[in-house]
Parts: C-alpha cells; sequence; structure tokens
C-alpha cells in the first residue's frame, strides 16, 4: 500500500466561530463561572476544544504552514524554544534539521493520530538533534548526571520531589511556564484520553489527570514563568487558525481553580461589560436532514444573550437564501430573556444546501455565525429505520407534502435490491485502489443520481466527492478505479483491465478511510467505519467483498457482512452475485399509515430480517418509493439465571430474570457425572521476552512477555501478543474441556483490534468469541461448555489493527462427563420453577433459553445446587397442616405473619398473601392438577407439592 498525501488550504476565517479577534472574545468563559476542580476542567474541555486542525506536516493546510503564523519572528527567523540555532523559515516548507515536536509526547497516548496529535497549542518546531535526544522523557528538574545540554534544553536525571528520579527534560527557565501551560491544556481539552494516559507524570484519571508531584512542579513553572506577550500573541494566531483559545494561558489562574490552593473555591472573574451570546453555545450548528423537495421543515433555537444594548439582527450569508427565520429582528429585551428563534428551510431545488445565519449588532463586538445544512430530493424514498427491538421498529419515510396518505407494505423475501450498494473495496500495493458498486435493483440504474464520498485520514466530514455518470444495467457493476498522477507508480494493469471509471480523487484513499455512497445527497451506503481514526486500519492492505446474502445498502458498517480475501486476488473485483428470492412473504401489504410520515410495527420475531416499501397517495396519482429498507430485528437476549431458593432434601426452586419480549422459557435440569474432572492453570512463568519457552505441551507464535503487574494475572510475566495473526494454542487435552478461564488486557489502546478465542473437536475449530478493544483494564471472561461439544484444545489468535495484547493466568477445567438430564427443554411461562423428585445431598445445575415463538435464545450461564441432607430438612416434618377441599386447600396451624406463595406446575404464581392474624386460611384453587406451596416465615420457608 502507499500513503496517499493530503494538503489542503488552510482556511484562515472560520464560519462555524464568531469572527476572530486578536483578544479573549467576550463571554468565551462565561460558563466556566461558578465552576471548581473536575466540572471546572471538564467545562474548559466543552468551551475550547479546536473547531478545526490543520494536516500534520509540511505544506498548504499543514502544520508548518501553521508555524509560519504562530512561531515566526519578524525577521523571518524560527522561534525556538528548545535550542539556540536560529534557523530561517522556508514559507510553508519544513526546515532543515527541525522537527514538529510533540512537547507533550505522543507517546503518552499511544501515538494515535488524532486531534490531539495535530493540535498546535503543543506543536512547536524544534531543532532534530534536541527532540530526538528529549524522546518521551516527562518534565522535571536536572541538578545532577546531564546526558544532554545545548545553553537551553537539559536532559538528565530528575531531582524534583522523591517518587520520580528517572530521565527528565528540563527546557530553559524562560519557557518552563510555555510548557506548563501546554500541559494543563492536553490534560484538559483531550480529557477523554485519560485511558490512555501512560507517562510517569500521569495517572488513568479524568481528575486530576496528573500525580501530585507532576501538579507541583507544573504549578511552580507556571507561577515562577508568567504568561508572556509572545505567548499570548501565539494564543491569539493559533485561535485564528483553529478556532479555540488555550484557557490557562487566558486566564492563568484557572490551574489554581482546578488543581491548586483555589480548587475548593469556585472559579470567579469581574463581570463582563460587553455584549454577548450564550446561546446557541459554540460549535453549534444545524442540520435539517433530508426533505422532499418543497417541503418546509422547521427547528427552534434559543437565542439568549447577555448585556444586550439594542435589536439583534439576523441574516443569511446567501442572499437567495431558502432558509428563513421567525423575525429578522429580535429585540434587546426577548435576547436577554431568551427568545425561541423557528429556523425555516422551504427548499425548491434538489441537492445539498448550505447556508450560515448571521447573528450580529445588539452591541455585540462580533458576529456569531451558525451553519445550516438541508439535502432536498426530488425523489419520494423510504428512509432507515429506528428504534430496532427484537419484536419491532419504527418505519421512515420522506414526508411528502402533495400526500393525503400512505401504504405500507413489509414482507420477506427479496425479489430486487433495495438500492445500488457498494460491493466491492480494494486496497492493495501502492496505488491499486479501487471501489466497486452494484445494480440488483431489476432495472437499469442512473448514476448521475448518485455520489461517492471520503473521509480523510479517518475521521471528520466526507471532504472528497467524486459524481458517477452514466447508466448501469441490472445485475452489472461498476468498477472505479485510482488514476494516480503520472509522477507517481501507476495501478496494476489486471485491475486497470477491469475498470469502468478512473478518478484522482475518490480512489485516493488509505486503509482507514470511510468511503459513503450517496444518493441525491442522502447517504445511503458506506464501507469502512465512520470516524474510526487515523490508526483503525480496518481496509488496508486487503479486498472486501459484499456478502451476497446483503441485499440492501446499510449506513452501518459491519465486517460480519463483508468477505475478506488477499490484495493480489485480482479476479475477486469487476463480478458479484446477490441472493434473491423468487418471492416476497409480505406480512402486511399496503397497510395505511395516515398523513404521517412513519409507522409503528410491533409482534416481529427477533433476530429476522425484514424488508419495507412505501407509497405515497396523492389526490390523482400514487408514487411509489424509488427504494426499500431492510432491517433485521434484534436478537432475543439469552435469561440471566438466579441463585436457586428453597433448597431441600429433594427439590428446589430455579430462577432467572424476566427476558424482555421472550413469551415462555426452556428449562434444562442436569446432572455430570463420570470420572470426575482435573482443573489446570497456567501462569506463563518461563515465558522469555521474545515469546520463547512456552508451557509444555503449547504451540503458537508469539513476540514476547509483559513484566508489569498492571498486564498481568495475579502475577508477572503474562504473554504478550504484539503483531498480526500471533496465535497460541494449548496442549491437546485427554478428555473433554468443561470450562475455560484466562486474564486479558489491552495494554494501550488497541481501536480495530480483537483476539479470535477457538475450541477444537473431532470436527474442527468453533469460534466461542471475539474479544475487542474497549479500554485498557483487566478482564476475566468464563467460558462453560456442554461436555458433548468434546472440545479439547483451544486456540487464541490475535487480529491486530493498533495496541498488543496481554494474556495470563489460563485455566482449564476438563474431564469424562456425561449429561443426566432430569428436566430437559422444560417449558414455563414464568421466571421461576418448582424442581422436585430429587436426591438428597447432590449436585444439580440448570440453565434456561428465553423463547419467542420459533425463535430460540442462547442458554443462560448455569446455575449449582446442592440439596441438603435429611438431617437437616426433613420435609416429612411439617409445621402445617394441608387438607384438600372440593373448592381448592386449607392451611392449618399458622402461626401468624406467614408468607403464602401458590405456583402452578409450570412456575406460575396464582396466589401470594401474608396471612397476619389468622391460624388457617382457604385457598381456592381452580381445576385439577399438581400445585408447589411456599410457605415463608423469618428467612425459613416450607415447600410442599399437592395433586388435586
Amino acid at each position: 500500500m502507499k500513503t496517499i498525501q493530503r494538503s489542503l488550504l488552510l482556511i484562515i476565517q472560520l464560519c462555524i466561530v464568531s469572527t476572530i479577534c486578536a483578544a479573549v472574545p467576550t463571554g468565551y468563559y462565561y460558563f466556566a463561572r461558578g465552576k471548581k476542580q473536575a466540572e471546572l476542567k471538564t467545562t474548559l474541555h466543552q468551551i475550547s476544544s479546536p473547531l478545526m486542525v490543520l494536516e500534520y506536516g509540511s505544506g498548504e493546510g499543514a502544520t508548518w504552514q501553521g508555524f509560519y503564523s504562530t512561531d515566526r519572528n519578524a525577521d523571518n527567523t524560527v522561534k525556538d524554544i528548545y535550542s539556540p540555532i536560529v534557523r530561517q523559515f522556508n514559507k510553508y516548507n519544513s526546515i532543515s534539521d527541525m522537527a514538529i515536536e510533540h512537547s507533550f509526547p505522543k507517546s503518552w497516548w499511544g501515538g494515535h493520530v488524532n486531534n490531539a496529535y495535530k493540535d498546535l497549542f503543543h506543536l512547536y518546531p524544534a531543532d532534530s538533534r534536541t527532540n530526538s535526544a528529549k524522546s518521551n522523557h516527562p518534565l522535571g528538574k536536572v541538578k545532577y548526571d546531564i546526558w544532554f545540554y545545548n545553553q537551553v534544553s537539559t536532559i538528565g536525571n530528575n531531582t524534583f520531589g522523591t517518587e520520580y528520579t528517572g530521565a527528565c527534560f528540563e527546557p530553559a527557565d524562560e519557557y518552563k511556564g510555555d510548557f506548563a501551560r501546554s500541559y494543563f491544556y492536553i490534560s484538559t481539552i483531550y480529557e477523554d484520553l485519560y485511558p490512555l494516559w501512560n507517562s510517569p507524570m500521569l495517572t488513568n484519571t479524568r481528575y486530576p489527570a496528573w500525580k501530585s508531584w507532576a501538579i507541583d512542579l507544573l504549578l511552580k513553572w507556571h507561577e515562577d514563568d508568567p504568561v508572556s506577550p509572545k505567548e499570548q500573541d501565539r494564543n491569539d494566531s493559533i485561535y485564528a487558525i483553529q478556532g479555540n483559545r488555550n484557557p490557562f494561558i487566558d486566564h492563568p489562574e484557572l490551574a489554581d481553580y482546578i488543581w491548586g490552593d483555589k480548587q475548593d473555591e469556585p472559579f470567579t472573574y469581574p463581570a463582563e461589560t460587553g455584549a454577548f451570546i450564550i446561546s446557541p453555545r459554540r460549535k453549534f450548528s444545524v442540520d435539517f436532514g433530508a426533505v422532499f423537495q418543497n417541503n418546509t421543515k422547521q427547528q427552534s433555537v434559543l437565542l439568549q444573550g447577555v448585556n444586550i444594548s439594542s435589536s439583534l439582527s439576523l441574516s443569511f450569508t446567501n442572499t437567495k437564501s431558502c432558509f428563513s427565520v421567525s423575525s429578522n429582528s429580535v429585540s434587546a429585551e426577548q435576547a436577554l430573556a431568551g427568545y425561541n428563534l423557528v429556523i425555516q428551510a422551504s427548499p425548491n431545488t434538489a441537492g445539498v444546501i448550505l447556508d450560515t445565519l448571521i447573528i450580529s449588532n445588539g452591541g455585540l463586538q462580533e458576529e456569531t455565525r451558525i451553519p445550516l445544512k438541508i439535502v432536498a430530493t426530488s425523489e419520494f424514498i423510504t428512509t432507515e429505520p429506528t428504534d430496532i427491538t427484537p419484536v419491532g421498529a419504527t418505519l421512515h419515510w420522506l414526508e411528502d407534502p402533495a400526500a393525503s396518505d400512505y401504504k405500507v407494505s413489509l414482507y420477506q423475501g427479496n425479489e430486487n435490491a433495495g438500492d445500488l450498494i457498494i460491493s466491492g473495496y480494494y486496497e492493495g500495493a501502492s496505488n491499486d485502489k479501487a471501489i466497486e458498486l452494484y445494480n440488483g435493483t431489476g432495472k437499469t440504474v442512473d448514476l448521475s443520481k448518485y455520489s461517492l464520498k471520503k473521509q480523510s485520514n479517518g475521521d471528520g466530514k466526507f471532504v472528497a466527492t467524486y459524481y458517477l455518470s452514466g447508466n448501469l444495467p441490472n445485475n452489472k457493476t461498476c468498477l472505479v478505479v485510482y488514476q494516480p498522477p503520472t509522477s507517481q507508480t501507476p495501478v496494476n494493469d489486471a485491475l486497470k483491465s477491469k475498470a469502468d471509471l478512473f478518478t484522482d480523487s475518490i480512489c485516493a484513499f488509505n486503509g482507514n478511510d470511510a468511503l459513503a455512497l450517496f444518493r441525491n445527497g442522502i447517504q445511503i451506503d458506506v464501507v469502512g467505519k465512520i470516524d474510526g481514526g487515523a490508526d483503525y486500519k480496518w481496509g488496508e492492505n486487503k479486498i472486501l467483498k459484499r456478502k451476497s446474502n446483503i441485499t440492501h445498502p446499510s449506513n452501518h458498517f459491519d465486517l460480519a457482512d463483508w468477505d475478506e480475501f488477499p490484495y493480489e486476488q485480482f479476479e475477486k473485483m469487476g463480478a458479484h452475485s446477490m441472493n434473491l428470492s423468487g418471492i416476497s412473504n409480505y406480512i402486511f401489504k399496503d397497510k395505511s399509515a395516515g398523513s404521517i410520515n412513519k409507522m409503528e410495527v410491533a409482534e416481529l420475531l427477533p433476530g429476522t430480517q425484514y424488508t419495507y416499501s412505501v407509497t405515497s397517495v396523492r389526490n390523482d396519482e400514487q408514487i411509489p418509493s424509488v427504494n426499500t429498507q431492510s432491517f433485521k430485528t434484534e436478537g432475543l437476549e439469552a435469561p440471566i439465571a438466579q441463585d436457586a431458593t428453597d433448597v431441600f432434601t429433594t427439590s428446589f426452586m430455579a430462577n432467572w430474570e424476566e427476558t424482555s419480549y421472550a413469551t415462555s422459557y426452556l428449562l434444562d435440569v442436569f446432572q455430570l457425572q463420570g470420572s470426575g474432572f482435573t482443573q489446570i492453570k497456567e501462569t506463563f512463568d518461563n515465558v522469555t521476552s521474545s515469546g520463547g519457552s512456552l508451557p509444555e505441551g503449547w504451540t503458537g507464535k508469539v513476540s514476547g512477555s509483559y513484566t508489569s503487574t498492571a498486564s498481568s494475572g495475579d502475577n508477572p510475566p503474562s504473554v504478550g501478543f504484539k503483531n498480526d495473526k500471533e496465535w497460541l494454542k494449548t496442549k491437546t487435552f485427554s478428555s473433554n474441556i468443561i470450562e475455560l478461564k484466562f486474564m486479558y488486557r489491552f495494554p494501550s489502546s488497541g481501536v480495530g483490534s480483537y483476539m479470535i478465542v477457538e475450541a477444537e473437536n473431532s470436527k474442527g475449530w468453533d469460534k466461542i468469541d471475539s474479544i475487542t478493544y474497549v479500554n485498557t483494564s483487566k478482564y476475566y471472561p468464563i467460558y462453560s461448555f456442554a461436555s458433548d461439544k468434546e472440545y479439547r484444545t483451544i486456540r487464541f489468535t490475535y487480529n491486530k489493527s493498533t495496541g498488543n495484547f496481554a494474556l495470563d493466568d489460563v485455566e482449564i477445567t476438563y474431564g469424562n462427563v456425561d449429561t443426566v438430564y432430569m428436566l430437559k427443554n422444560q417449558a414455563v411461562e414464568s421466571v421461576s420453577y418448582f424442581v422436585d423428585g430429587l436426591t438428597e445431598d447432590n449436585i444439580y445445575y440448570y440453565r434456561v433459553r428465553a423463547i419467542n415463538g420459533d425463535v430460540v435464545s442462547g442458554y443462560s450461564d448455569i446455575i449449582e445446587v446442592n440439596t441438603i441432607r435429611s438431617s437437616t430438612q426433613n420435609q416429612n416434618n411439617s409445621t402445617y397442616r394441608y387438607v384438600l377441599t372440593d373448592r381448592g386447600v386449607n392451611i392449618l396451624d399458622l402461626q401468624g405473619n406467614e408468607t403464602i406463595r401458590v405456583y402452578s406446575v409450570t412456575g406460575i404464581l396464582l396466589y401470594n398473601n401474608i396471612i397476619s392474624n389468622s391460624d388457617a386460611v382457604s385457598i381456592p384453587l381452580d381445576g385439577k392438577g399438581i400445585y408447589i406451596i411456599q410457605i415463608s416465615k423469618k428467612g425459613l420457608s416450607e415447600v410442599r407439592k399437592i395433586i388435586k
């Protein structure tokens, strides 16, 4: 794969924020007032996150253009706070022997290419030699053992405090405050990265984030080296580029309210006298979504200001805008009290329409700008469903202003595809890149209605757009292939020969860029994880082909819907097959929805695929939707089994929590019989740093071990999986494995990575689990297997996108056992069941599944029950007398305050009452059958089965 270099023009004036000025905008810190400690820190995170960041590197729209604005002296020399060497800027190009220095080391959050990676507030142009020597060392004070010194920067062992005495970096005194405020900024603005923090200075907490010695050091430097005019100028310059400010430069006292001696006091500063807007807040925008052409949509926005002295004026950037507001002028009184502003969109042309609402006058020092967006279409379309549950969903379609009714059809089985789909993705060697589209709609598709859009470097807006053209016949593909500049390596001839279209923009993707398919400006399909980040290489060096059972586009990317092939297999591209059914089975057809553009459907089956179409009914015609939507109801969750109650010599009550959407349950009660169990626990004590010396009988390819307690189980070391496709296989056990336990941890962020756990029997390998990255905590999963699965071997395979995987304390229980069922698939209509006819002092197990129609969930966890000895409780020595009558049962010899419950044999609660002041009770029982009576008092229970 060849990485495509990107270059974006720097937009100095941002339309999202108010007009930029060289001072703190009035009201910028309004919402920080009155807060302290963690709440204050998080509020600053919300207030001052960047609206945009430059691309990392040199050239227009990249870091070195930012440095040209932020770190350039009047004589064109570089402001280098790392060394005394004087160098000249070469416009926006990188400078020889200089580097882009992350003052807050990027490795401290795993080096992931996110906004923090590119944020100018902690990036500086630095002497390359000093940058290399600094490495990722923490800040500190160096007195002795100096390793590096260049009259500005010093590197050696830290002597500040006693908690950390390792290598550190000490800047010149005149720059120590700059570093402290950069560090305060990163830990605040990017506080959501706290699970990834990995530094001697940091804790894995959102607040306080810093270790106590680091707080002391940073506060000292912050105070000893106050904010300089150079920092203030740099703050203003970055504000003009990124649209945000460093709060600790504008208000140095904030550090004391968060970490210092004022942290028990609310943050205050002199009341502002200038006018400013507090609602809508910074970064606010309005997206009306999709609408039928010539229709109207409205959204309400609270408009409120402080110190407004006269009427506010509202206008739009475009003089002939399709947008309008409820009032073009809002009085000072209305603005101060809060005015409900209605923004209306009435597009009369199809396409994506953008505009900006401008709020001005009223004494405001700067305008407030609110970006507006709406997508209008001339086609009547269905849109994606919402509120999907195991038994229902809400179906949606565009509102047709001329419609008096909508007819909705819901069915299973698709005779045609719902719309054009992305059927293939190719990212291979060098410039070999392509996107494949497929038409299975049953008719020729006009490609001019469609466009492809691409994210850049794994996040942000879809910036690159390619408008398709021509017609695509049914059952044909359209292969769009990358056309690189003539100066670069050409595309492989085998791929080029299959191309239908060539482009240099949309196909200039890497393995982390999501690509979306749009129909008349409305997104309908996507390949790749949207906003997955630069480090999630979901599509690098591979072919992805849509599975043949996928008949509809979807905006939710799921790798399970795609088959993966090596990128050398060019023959996979340029052809596609789709499994369509010959007939559709209707749940209902042409059902009236009235005049609203949605319908709730219920009584569906869990885990089942459905499709819907809609027809708009006008006075003189009916307009069918040009597409259909497909969705799958959620699966039925397995019940959560609870401990047994009322355990006696020959019986117990099995219990579980109610499962949503279950209509009944299936209960298994069984014993395990055989030669017994053996339990082994492998702690990997002898595994070497290179992954050698695996336990006897184990095989695999791993790259090392972890020796820290943070990434180990009970004791270090653990096994380290550090490369893609590394694997570890247990020995083959002499009898069946019935339980597997282990500890695992992702030592750093592993976005996009996952560990496959498999078990082998005579038929081959079964997938047990796919463990995806969530965070860097330790986890201890437990897996139970029925003996009839006959698993004898376990295998772990790491699929790496980012980060590593630590495995330890693998515990396996195995033995020759037979499952002997007391009850198997016993139908139960409630959430408990009385199990009797057992043997005293025996171990039993139970598990349960949920049912809805013909759909059955997976098993619950297995619950163990040990019936008691007869010497402990003799059920025949009853405290109470039971007398059957024609009407039911009389219970005698009550002593007061007994709770009496009566169950049917299927576990349905028929009677539940507390008898307070009587020694007898008559309980009616309808019909003949078996009933279970439970009498409880002061923690003791008696259970009796009667037959009527």
